[in-house]
Protein backbone atom coordinates (compact mmCIF):
# COMPACT_ATOMS: atom_id res chain seq x y z
CA UNK A 1 0.00 0.00 0.00
CA UNK A 2 1.51 3.07 -0.92
CA UNK A 3 2.53 5.87 1.97
CA UNK A 4 -0.69 8.27 2.88
CA UNK A 5 0.75 11.91 3.00
CA UNK A 6 0.13 13.14 6.25
CA UNK A 7 -2.56 16.31 4.26
CA UNK A 8 -4.33 13.21 3.25
CA UNK A 9 -4.45 11.82 6.54
CA UNK A 10 -5.36 15.12 8.00
CA UNK A 11 -8.30 15.20 6.00
CA UNK A 12 -9.35 11.71 6.92
CA UNK A 13 -8.74 12.04 10.50
CA UNK A 14 -11.39 15.38 10.30
CA UNK A 15 -14.03 13.43 7.76
CA UNK A 16 -13.79 10.69 10.65
CA UNK A 17 -14.27 13.06 13.53
CA UNK A 18 -17.07 14.82 11.57
CA UNK A 19 -19.30 11.69 11.65
CA UNK A 20 -17.73 10.90 15.02
CA UNK A 21 -19.38 14.54 16.57
CA UNK A 22 -22.72 13.80 14.15
CA UNK A 23 -22.95 10.23 15.60
CA UNK A 24 -20.96 9.89 18.95
CA UNK A 25 -21.98 6.13 19.54
CA UNK A 26 -20.99 5.52 16.02
CA UNK A 27 -18.46 2.24 15.37
CA UNK A 28 -15.78 1.91 13.55
CA UNK A 29 -17.69 -0.44 11.13
CA UNK A 30 -20.46 2.30 11.00
CA UNK A 31 -17.71 4.79 10.14
CA UNK A 32 -16.68 2.93 7.03
CA UNK A 33 -19.83 2.03 5.81
CA UNK A 34 -20.62 6.22 5.82
CA UNK A 35 -17.69 6.69 3.87
CA UNK A 36 -18.05 3.96 1.39
CA UNK A 37 -21.67 5.78 0.88
CA UNK A 38 -19.95 9.01 0.46
CA UNK A 39 -17.32 7.38 -1.95
CA UNK A 40 -14.59 7.58 0.34
CA UNK A 41 -13.17 3.78 0.67
CA UNK A 42 -10.98 3.15 3.48
CA UNK A 43 -10.04 -0.01 5.87
CA UNK A 44 -11.52 -0.72 8.43
CA UNK A 45 -8.26 -0.84 10.51
CA UNK A 46 -7.32 2.30 9.25
CA UNK A 47 -10.20 3.79 10.28
CA UNK A 48 -9.97 2.19 13.78
CA UNK A 49 -6.40 3.53 14.22
CA UNK A 50 -7.56 7.36 13.46
CA UNK A 51 -10.42 6.98 15.77
CA UNK A 52 -7.56 6.16 18.23
CA UNK A 53 -5.69 8.62 17.32
CA UNK A 54 -8.94 10.90 17.61
CA UNK A 55 -9.66 9.80 21.25
CA UNK A 56 -5.50 9.55 22.15
CA UNK A 57 -6.22 13.58 21.70
CA UNK A 58 -9.50 14.51 23.04
CA UNK A 59 -8.08 12.71 26.12
CA UNK A 60 -5.17 14.97 26.04
CA UNK A 61 -7.39 18.30 25.51
CA UNK A 62 -9.31 17.62 28.59
CA UNK A 63 -6.16 16.45 30.42
CA UNK A 64 -4.99 20.16 29.43
CA UNK A 65 -8.23 21.46 29.97
CA UNK A 66 -8.26 20.32 33.26
CA UNK A 67 -4.25 21.56 34.09
CA UNK A 68 -5.45 25.14 33.17
CA UNK A 69 -8.94 24.81 34.96
CA UNK A 70 -6.50 23.50 38.27
CA UNK A 71 -3.64 25.74 37.88
CA UNK A 72 -6.24 29.17 37.14
CA UNK A 73 -7.84 28.32 40.44
CA UNK A 74 -4.47 28.36 42.83
CA UNK A 75 -3.41 31.15 40.84
CA UNK A 76 -6.39 33.10 41.64
CA UNK A 77 -5.97 32.19 45.27
CA UNK A 78 -2.40 32.84 45.66
CA UNK A 79 -3.34 36.64 43.68
CA UNK A 80 -5.61 36.91 46.54
CA UNK A 81 -3.41 35.75 49.42
CA UNK A 82 -0.90 38.69 48.06
CA UNK A 83 -3.31 41.59 47.67
CA UNK A 84 -4.18 41.35 51.41
CA UNK A 85 -0.37 40.64 51.79
CA UNK A 86 0.54 44.15 50.47
CA UNK A 87 -2.64 46.10 51.96
CA UNK A 88 -0.87 44.71 55.61
CA UNK A 89 2.54 45.74 54.36
CA UNK A 90 1.56 49.19 53.20
CA UNK A 91 -1.07 50.10 56.08
CA UNK A 92 1.31 52.23 58.42
CA UNK A 93 -0.46 51.65 61.18
CA UNK A 94 0.23 48.21 61.16
CA UNK A 95 3.25 47.13 63.49
CA UNK A 96 6.80 45.67 61.47
CA UNK A 97 6.32 42.43 62.14
CA UNK A 98 3.06 42.10 60.96
CA UNK A 99 3.93 44.00 57.95
CA UNK A 100 7.24 41.52 57.58
CA UNK A 101 4.84 38.68 57.97
CA UNK A 102 2.42 39.78 55.40
CA UNK A 103 5.51 40.55 52.86
CA UNK A 104 6.82 36.57 53.53
CA UNK A 105 3.30 35.66 52.83
CA UNK A 106 3.19 37.51 49.62
CA UNK A 107 7.08 36.37 48.60
CA UNK A 108 5.56 32.65 49.45
CA UNK A 109 2.38 32.91 47.55
CA UNK A 110 4.11 34.10 44.13
CA UNK A 111 6.72 31.23 44.84
CA UNK A 112 3.93 28.71 44.97
CA UNK A 113 2.44 29.98 42.01
CA UNK A 114 5.81 29.67 39.92
CA UNK A 115 6.49 26.03 41.09
CA UNK A 116 3.24 25.02 40.13
CA UNK A 117 3.88 26.38 36.95
CA UNK A 118 7.03 24.48 36.45
CA UNK A 119 5.69 21.30 37.56
CA UNK A 120 2.67 21.96 35.02
CA UNK A 121 5.46 22.61 32.13
CA UNK A 122 4.51 25.71 31.68
CA UNK A 123 8.27 26.84 31.41
CA UNK A 124 11.60 24.95 31.42
CA UNK A 125 14.44 24.76 34.14
CA UNK A 126 17.73 24.84 32.46
CA UNK A 127 19.76 24.50 35.74
CA UNK A 128 22.06 21.58 35.51
CA UNK A 129 21.11 20.65 32.43
CA UNK A 130 24.47 20.25 30.03
CA UNK A 131 24.63 20.92 25.74
CA UNK A 132 25.30 17.76 24.06
CA UNK A 133 27.07 19.11 21.42
CA UNK A 134 29.42 21.03 24.09
CA UNK A 135 29.83 17.90 25.87
CA UNK A 136 30.81 15.64 23.21
CA UNK A 137 32.45 17.76 21.22
CA UNK A 138 36.46 17.03 21.22
CA UNK A 139 39.35 19.13 22.95
CA UNK A 140 41.32 21.03 20.88
CA UNK A 141 45.05 19.53 20.82
CA UNK A 142 46.12 23.12 23.05
CA UNK A 143 43.92 22.23 25.54
CA UNK A 144 44.68 18.54 25.75
CA UNK A 145 48.32 19.59 26.01
CA UNK A 146 47.52 22.27 29.34
CA UNK A 147 45.47 19.30 30.77
CA UNK A 148 48.52 17.03 30.88
CA UNK A 149 50.96 19.72 31.58
CA UNK A 150 48.88 20.06 34.62
CA UNK A 151 48.35 16.59 35.99
CA UNK A 152 51.76 15.99 35.25
CA UNK A 153 52.45 19.00 37.51
CA UNK A 154 50.22 17.45 40.13
CA UNK A 155 52.09 13.63 39.76
CA UNK A 156 48.52 12.55 38.33
CA UNK A 157 50.31 11.34 35.09
CA UNK A 158 54.10 10.31 34.92
CA UNK A 159 56.11 11.99 32.20
CA UNK A 160 56.29 9.19 28.92
CA UNK A 161 60.08 7.06 29.02
CA UNK A 162 61.60 7.60 26.16
CA UNK A 163 62.90 3.88 24.84
CA UNK A 164 64.80 3.19 22.02
CA UNK A 165 63.34 6.49 19.97
CA UNK A 166 59.60 5.12 21.17
CA UNK A 167 57.72 6.58 23.63
CA UNK A 168 55.54 4.36 26.56
CA UNK A 169 53.65 5.91 28.97
CA UNK A 170 54.89 5.18 32.52
CA UNK A 171 53.04 2.57 34.61
CA UNK A 172 52.33 3.97 38.28
CA UNK A 173 53.56 0.83 40.55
Amino acid sequence: MPKISSDTKRYYRERIRSLMVQSPAISGNGIQRRLDLEGLHLDRNYINSLVNQIHAERAKRADKWMLNLALASFQDAMAEIARVGWEIANDPHEEGRDRAAALREVREAYNAAFEKLFDAGVFERKLGTLDMTIRNTPLPEEKKQVIRDVFGNWGLLSAPQQDGGTEKPATNP
